[in-house]
């Protein structure tokens, strides 16, 4: 574990913080940084109705709902506590950071998605990164060699189909707060993930759809509720945030470590995990939406990074520092979980743990999407329809299983958490390349939507 969780920070330290700022920076540079020119547009998409879109098999606000599911999740509540306590305050400083960088990272990987998507002999519409590394490259430059790639990205986004972090998170948020074994609750998502997978895509976002928003309010207000509380701590709050982010020193305390290098690495490699931003995950599902225009369901891609980061993680994050949670000694969803019971109540600490639950429930689905869409691609329609039983029920089982190697060997979760960004480090980084190599195309594509929408 140590040698895995050393490699895990080496390539989150200078190799992938390079390759991550370099893509944002060249993105940005590529559409004249759009994230802030057309900032407003990035709110608004998601609530107004995409005329003359192509037919599909989610509509666009589905397709947003399922991706903000499948990245709004046990990372926002577990994930972000975890990486306060590892990293330091500073942590979330440059979460922030990242997710400004992960805006047009996003919009970019979507809307090349949805540019160069498949639409199979059924009608249905497919794409992802696989996709875009078979016509890009393969076809368009001609690359025999594209298979490599798209076997690493798709192989990489498989670790975790293997190492499901979202059913230990529930599971220990569950557990903590009713007292109750890991594995009870770990067993009752695994059953309910079965159940929904069943009934297909389209029912899926239909379902996301309802629950995503829901959730995201309901935990926005209680933080929110709690920082009202707390509101005299909220100023030197911001200032222990900002100080540490760029603190030289290591600092004392509860802390394990708040100097910048350790800050940002950690803030980095959590927001990376949270938003998924250049991981190349939710482009899968955006890919099967109808949009009128390819950069417009990249939008909504920039609205999924803006709502996961900048409003949940960071609800998160000043809520576990404004409490001074952060140096009780716990660690992962435990950690919310005490905060909000500290202001607010047992009553408040058992509805966000049920939430939790819906939280994991919907990241869960979000991802089976994921898959579901690298077997169409990697074995075809009639392969992947005869696994599919089985498949359905070994995803949900695979995340019992992770959760009951956590409690037999007694992982801790910030040893969880160090195998979780493991298994984002290589589909990220096959990625991110090739979004800097088709940065041209996505570049020409701004340009021809705002061209039409100035006409």
């Amino acid at each position: 574990m140590e040698a895995l969780r050393s490699f895990t920070h080496w390539v989150y330290g200078v190799p992938m913080l390079m390759l991550v700022v370099w893509s944002g920076v060249r993105l940005t540079i590529a559409c004249r940084c759009i994230q802030l020119r057309r900032f407003a547009d990035i709110l608004r998409v998601p609530f107004t109705r995409d005329k003359n879109s192509a037919t599909g098999q989610l509509t666009p606000f589905q397709a947003m709902s399922m991706a903000i599911g499948g990245s709004v999740g046990v990372a926002n509540i577990s994930g972000v506590s975890t990486a306060i306590v590892t990293g330091g305050a500073g942590a979330l400083f440059w979460m922030l950071v990242s997710a400004f960088l992960g805006m047009v990272i996003k919009m970019a990987e979507v809307t090349l998605a949805c540019f160069y998507r498949h639409r199979d002999p059924s009608g249905k519409l497919w794409g992802g990164p696989t996709y875009y590394i078979q016509r890009f490259l393969g076809q368009e430059l001609g690359k025999k060699y594209w298979k490599i790639p798209a076997l690493l990205f798709g192989g990489g986004i498989f670790v975790s189909f293997f190492i499901n972090v979202q059913n230990y998170s529930v599971a220990e948020a569950i557990g903590t707060t009713f007292d109750l074994p890991y594995m009870l609750p770990s067993v009752v998502l695994g059953i309910v993930t079965c159940i929904m997978v069943s009934g297909g895509l389209k029912k899926l976002g239909t379902l996301c759809s309802y629950l995503v928003p829901f959730m995201c309010l309901f935990y926005i207000g209680c933080t929110l509720v709690v920082l009202c509380k707390c509101r005299d701590n909220i100023i030197p709050s911001l200032r222990l945030i900002v100080s540490n982010a760029f603190s030289l020193r290591p600092a004392v305390g509860g802390v394990a470590g708040s100097c910048m290098a350790v800050s940002l690495r950690t803030g980095f490699a959590r927001a990376l995990y949270s938003n998924e931003a250049g991981w190349g995950t939710s482009p899968m599902v955006h890919a099967a939406a109808e949009c009128s225009h390819p950069v417009r369901q990249g939008m909504l891609g920039a609205f999924e990074v803006f709502a996961d980061t900048a409003l949940v993680c960071t609800a998160t994050g000043m809520l576990v520092i404004c409490t001074g949670a952060y140096e009780s000694g716990l660690m992962g969803a435990e950690l919310t979980l005490s905060a909000l019971q500290t202001c607010l109540g047992e009553p408040a600490r058992i509805a966000v743990a049920l939430s939790v639950f819906l939280f994991g429930l919907t990241s869960a689905l979000g991802w089976y999407a994921y898959y579901l869409t690298l077997m169409h691609h990697g074995l075809g329609e009639t392969k992947t329809r005869r696994l599919l039983p089985l498949f359905n029920l070994l995803m949900p089982a695979m995340g019992v299983a992770l959760t009951y190697a956590a409690v037999r060997f007694d992982l801790k979760p910030d040893k969880i958490w160090v195998i979780a960004d493991f298994s984002a480090i290589f589909p990220t980084a096959i990625n991110l390349i090739m979004l800097l190599m088709m940065c041209p195309q996505f570049s020409h594509l701004v340009k021809d939507w705002e061209s039409k929408r100035s006409e």
